[in-house]
């Protein structure tokens, strides 16, 4: 099921209700056919980012483009883009057939036409073989696959997604995570996804968008955004990580903040390595790790996760225990 792609843009984009602010100075480009995730905790402004691009909500400031046109005074219809939303938004009276025809029926597709692009996208979906069943009959993985193929008939450059596997139970997560995966590989589609999910962002996405309190605090690889996380914020929202004061670790009497991520301390600290001595406060076996506290001298918690092929056992709760990581290992953060 081939389609086209388009790149877009958010231009110094901002939203107030008031005298709050949900979206402030918000400016992204996204390449054509690139799968970019928006990430934050509830209220940060990602899905208004996403409403204001799909037409749902107007922007107080700025301007959004899709393939280099300005969308910002175009009603949703005519921006030509797909959308996914939370609650799938299914038709229930409507067959799983219908459902998916309905866009192409309001854009007034020939009825010859719409039988094989109905069909094509639930293929896509692997759905083919459902089409007289309606939404009440379904699992809710099929019906996430309904709302998926229903986005995608018409074939739009742009496909939105919005918290869309959040209803799911973790399995089905999981699969359609996957799914979604495959079939952006397939499409081609430009994708803008919407999630507090740190695993989807960070498993699913080209690059990731990271927003607090309506503000754009990072954007890069997923790698990237893990590894090297711009500020407190990223470093403490994605994943785990133990963030101390920079004079912890360094000489430095700089007002600021280091972070190390657990899996990155060792039980055989090498001489070149930073080495952080305390006593064992948590130990717990997780299968593949072991994970616990190290309580510092200087009252600080240290978080580790240390794989049990490790040819050091893990200390017990209650001893003394001198872990370490390589200094690159160690991200300064400004704030």
């Amino acid at each position: 099921m081939p389609t086209h792609n388009a790149p877009l843009s958010f231009q110094a984009v901002t939203k107030r209700y008031g005298s709050t602010s949900a979206l402030e100075s918000f400016s992204l480009d996204v390449a054509a056919g690139e799968f970019v995730t928006l990430l934050g905790p509830s209220g940060s402004g990602k899905t208004t980012a996403l409403n204001i691009l799909a037409g749902f909500t107007e922007a107080s400031e700025g301007e959004v483009y899709i393939g280099g046109r300005p969308v910002g005074a175009l009603p949703p219809e005519r921006r030509n883009v797909g959308m996914v939303f939370q609650n799938f938004a299914l038709f229930p009276h409507m067959s799983v057939f219908d459902n998916v025809a309905f866009p192409l029926r309001m854009r007034k597709v020939p009825r010859r036409e719409i039988g094989a692009k109905v069909g094509k996208a639930l293929e896509t979906v692997h759905l083919t073989g459902l089409t007289d069943r309606k939404p009440g009959a379904l699992s809710g993985g099929q019906r996430q696959r309904v709302a998926l193929a229903r986005a995608i008939v018409a074939s739009p450059p742009v496909l939105l997604m919005d918290e869309c596997l959040s209803a799911l139970d973790l399995k089905l997560r999981e699969e359609l995570r996957d799914e979604i995966r495959r079939i952006h590989a397939t499409l081609g589609t430009t994708v803008v996804f919407v999630t507090h999910d740190q695993s989807e962002a960070l498993s699913m996405s080209d690059r990731v968008a990271v927003l607090n309190e309506g503000r754009l605090c990072q954007v890069d690889r997923p790698d990237s955004i893990y590894d090297r996380p711009a500020s407190r914020f990223v470093a403490d929202f994605i994943g785990r990580t133990n963030i101390l004061p920079a004079k912890a670790v360094t000489d430095s009497a700089k007002e600021a903040w280091a972070s190390i991520r657990p899996e990155r301390l060792r039980p055989e600290p090498g001489p070149d390595d930073i080495h952080f001595e305390g006593v064992v406060e948590e130990r717990a076996f997780l299968g593949a790790t072991i994970e616990g506290r190290l309580r510092l001298g200087g009252g600080q918690s240290l978080r580790f996760a240390l794989p049990r092929s490790a040819s050091v056992p893990c200390p017990e709760v209650g001893q003394t225990a001198v872990l370490g990581c390589p200094p690159g290992d160690i991200v300064m953060l400004d704030e």
